[in-house]
């Protein structure tokens, strides 16, 4: 009898210690995938360091700007505060009531503190419906003034990553390992 007594604590006593080893191994597990979300967030925050400090901006500073705006150029302010040149910047500029689009092509925005201006557009498209007061009389589309549009920005980091702001300024990574455009050629 004691030594069934004996058998039945070595039983529960080995039952407790296995659970108690399984609680630590899930307790190590638990641990593990914390650091690694730990890992992971600083990395993603470590990418976006340099991207976070690229931004742009409708032009809007009248004493500043006052040739582009006199002349009713479309344009945006671009400020790439970050240590490492920006490629293949898309400057994209909407005005949602008049239904258009235009993009500007910069193939490379070095670092800086001031901003860089760059008015104009490569490309640009109406498509959808108009607000009936944009309408002109001769039927153009009149355009909202440059300060006023939305502008939204894609551009590719030194390492690679393509991201985009939007017009609110949240920064999105679109993608990863991304090949830099070829240099336009030009022929003579």
């Amino acid at each position: 009898m004691v030594g069934l007594v004996a058998a039945i604590l070595a039983l529960l006593v080995a039952g407790a210690g296995t659970f108690l080893a399984w609680q630590a191994l899930q307790a190590v597990r638990r641990g593990a995938v914390a650091a690694a979300e730990l890992v992971a967030a600083h990395r993603l925050a470590e990418d976006r360091s340099d991207a976070e400090r690229v931004c742009a901006w409708a032009v809007s500073e009248r004493e500043t700007f006052e040739k582009i705006i006199t002349r009713g150029v479309v344009g945006a302010a671009v400020r790439n505060a970050s240590q490492a040149p920006v490629y293949d910047m898309e400057i994209v500029f909407r005005d949602p009531p008049a239904a258009w689009t235009a993009i500007r092509r910069v193939r490379i925005v070095p670092p800086g503190e001031a901003p860089e201006v760059y008015a104009g557009f490569d490309q640009e498209e109406t498509n959808g419906p108009v607000e009936r007061e944009r309408i002109n009389e001769d039927g153009t589309i009149r355009l909202a003034p440059s300060a006023d549009m939305h502008v939204e920005l894609r551009f590719t980091d030194a390492r690679g990553r393509r991201w985009q702001r939007d017009d609110k300024g949240v920064l999105n990574q679109l993608a990863e390992n991304v090949a830099r455009a070829p240099a336009p050629v030009e022929m003579a």
